[in-house]
């Protein structure tokens, strides 16, 4: 983020202060449908700040009147009823859209995100819990794909060979037909054809049984690992317009505008974009050296991205140590001859189980076509018992327990002996998952 002063203050749409924007504005039908389009630069007065919890509560109550002690102040020219009204309008746009977008041919590969409770004073972790993408996320997430998706088609007609645009290339094309032949073999119906094809895959295939999201969660994961990353690029450099294609939205052109308080390639934008309506002078940077700065701004969104995962890892590790060690049901998403790789469900967390952190006897590694599987003998843990064959193979459900490490902030994920008791049942979790909602 850009220094406080300037993102908190000077840059940031407060409520009920002029602020100086760049706006696209539309006219649109109820069913999403653009009938006027205009670009330009505005002053905005916000009328209140909702936070994405107040938007929430609106959409699921949309005949009661939440009371105005439990929302931000509204400025006196309008009431808190506008503003309700005005989300649920968007709202239902917003889900127009969205049907629209993934009927067009859209992909969208969700994986769980950790979010954490901090304590004020420390600002250490006390909590956690698997972030949820509701309604509200998915309102403001299709108006800024639209307003990003126009900005890139007026920049790109203004200026042919210097749009600062985003393309998302097609998977890897080995990675992906292994990962067909794969699930081909496990008897799951998939289609890698498109994006869209991909993703109507991932909605129809999994049932809804009790751990159908979790088997939905490993597969999308199986599906991101062919995935390019997207780039920017300067629209001067790539003689092929085909090769500017986002993948995943299924759009021919994109870039990002809606956020300059945090990236630089949005400055780039608003630049551009101010150039292409007559308010300052056409650019005067060849396409190598946009490129150049395009090149950067990939580079230091991998790093931040590096960095955000990181930092998720390093916080529960924290919480690990304070409050472990931590048991919960997990299911396999990977599998080594030496280790195998879960997906802890109550956690969201990905962990490498390695086969002599283990009390085993011996353990065999083989492959049946694409898919691999692990064959555990473990030690019996009486005299009296034998030993207990153990089967790991994609979509295992196994029982795991995090366990601190005396290396500072790390920790390690252990399987469970397969006759040992101890993990909560579906309701008990279900149960504390609340718990520790309300608690947040």
């Amino acid at each position: 983020m850009l220094p406080r002063p300037l993102c908190e203050e000077l840059c940031s749409l407060n409520p009920m202060t002029d602020k100086l924007t760049f706006s696209v504005i539309w006219t649109l039908t109820p069913e999403g449908k653009i009938l006027d389009e205009w670009f330009g630069r505005t002053v905005i007065r916000s009328c209140t700040k909702l936070s994405y919890e107040h938007a929430q509560s609106m959409i699921e109550s949309p005949t009661e009147r939440i009371p105005g002690t439990e929302l931000p102040p509204v400025s006196p020219e309008h009431s808190s009823d506008e503003v309700h009204q005005a989300v649920l309008s968007l709202h239902r746009i917003a889900k127009e859209l969205r049907k629209q977008r993934f009927s067009d041919g859209a992909l969208r590969l969700d994986q769980l995100k950790l979010a954490f409770t901090l304590d004020h004073e420390t600002g250490l972790p006390q909590g956690c819990h698997i972030y949820e993408y509701q309604d509200s996320n998915k309102l403001v997430e299709e108006f800024m794909l639209l307003a990003n998706m126009a900005v890139a088609h007026k920049i790109y007609r203004a200026f042919p060979e210097r749009a600062v645009l985003r393309r998302h290339p097609p998977p890897q094309t080995k990675m992906l037909s292994d990962l067909q032949e794969f699930c081909d073999q496990m008897g799951l119906p998939m289609d890698f054809s498109s994006a869209g094809a991909l993703n109507k895959s991932l909605t129809k295939l999994f049932g809804n049984d009790e751990y159908s999201l979790a088997r939905k969660e490993v597969l999308t994961n199986m599906c991101s690992r062919p995935m390019q990353m997207a780039q920017y690029f300067c629209s001067g450099v790539l003689q092929d317009q085909e090769q500017f294609r986002h993948y995943a939205l299924n759009v021919p052109l994109y870039t990002h505008f809606t956020s300059p308080i945090r990236r630089f390639a949005d400055i780039m934008v608003h630049r551009l974009l101010a150039a292409a309506l007559g308010y300052k002078e056409p650019p005067g940077v060849e396409p190598d050296a946009l490129q150049k700065q395009a090149d950067h701004c990939n580079d230091r969104r991998m790093a931040s991205k590096r960095v955000q995962e990181l930092s998720a890892s390093l916080f529960f590790a924290v919480l690990v140590k304070e409050t472990g060690p931590l048991e919960s049901e997990a299911m396999v998403l990977g599998v080594l001859n030496q280790a195998f790789d879960v997906l802890v469900l109550r956690y969201g967390v990905q962990k490498r189980i390695y086969c002599n952190a283990l009390p085993l006897r011996s353990h065999h590694f083989q492959k049946v076509g694409k898919k691999p599987e692990l064959m555990l003998v473990w030690e019996p843990e009486t005299l009296e018992q034998e030993p207990v064959q153990q089967v790991i193979t994609i979509f295992s459900l196994v029982e795991v327990v995090l366990r601190a490490e005396t290396a500072a902030l790390k920790y390690s994920a252990i399987l469970k002996h397969p006759g040992t008791e101890g993990l909560p049942g579906p309701q008990d979790r279900e149960g504390r998952d609340r718990e520790d909602e309300q608690e947040d």
